[in-house]
């Protein structure tokens, strides 16, 4: 909770961009769907299939955003070193609030390891095989061990981002019910109450995330579709 001397000086700003906001909530959606239809579709995967390039479609937009986009969602303006983190660890058990505009060095460290968890889940997925109808337009171009690998990959990194994510969801009602900050509005509406010099200015052009968004769907669309035909 916000401490009532600081309470009365905050402000609403702007801190997480539409290209943001839309990124965190359709990888949930595509996460949700390639698990549900991976794990319930029965024998017909193509739309576990569908879903895990959107996943990676969305991953190789967000590394894009990170480079280039919107300062609040550079990398740069929010990975700490180990000592920013255990500093802020200490603080976890207070009450007292400390908003940023910007992820928090722990949640730096959850937006990284779910990144990476969706790339591995998504990425293997190209390799891998379920032995019965399905494979991944990437399979068998390579050695067998990298279908294996890739397959072991995809059976046990699901299991990793299904824990990221139970962790990341436990963690934001943590914030809600103890700590009295609400994470999910300021990712819905962009805006939260932030001391006076923090918050965006300028968000970046809407132009530049369409360009990242084209790159992305067409790294996938070229990996998916277009290589595979050369590499046989």
């Amino acid at each position: 909770m916000h401490d009532p001397a600081e309470t009365a000086t905050l402000r609403r700003a702007l801190v997480w961009d539409l290209p943001t906001r839309l990124f965190h909530w359709l990888l949930a959606g595509a996460i949700v769907g390639a698990y549900w239809t991976g794990e319930f579709g029965g024998f017909d995967k193509t739309w576990h299939m569908r879903f895990g390039y959107a996943v990676l479609a969305l991953v190789v937009f967000r590394i894009l955003w990170g480079l280039f986009g919107s300062r609040t969602a550079r990398f740069a303006s929010f990975l700490r070193g180990p000592g920013t983190v255990w500093a802020y660890l200490r603080t976890f058990g207070s009450r007292h609030a400390h908003p940023t505009d910007t992820h928090n060095p722990m949640g730096a460290l959850s937006v990284i390891a779910l990144l990476l968890a969706a790339l591995a889940q998504a990425g293997s997925g190209l390799f891998a095989s379920d032995d019965i109808l399905t494979e991944g337009p990437l399979n068998g171009l390579f050695s067998g061990a990298v279908d294996s690998i890739a397959n072991r990959t995809h059976a046990i990194a699901v299991w990793f981002l299904i824990a990221l994510v139970v962790l990341h969801l436990a963690v934001i009602a943590y914030y809600r019910i103890y700590k009295r900050e609400n994470l999910v509005t300021a990712m819905v509406t962009g805006r939260r109450d932030l001391p006076p010099g923090l918050g965006m200015e300028r968000p970046a052009s809407l132009w530049l995330a369409g360009l990242f968004v084209a790159i992305s769907a067409g790294c996938v669309y070229f990996t998916v579709e277009i290589l595979p035909p050369l590499l046989r």
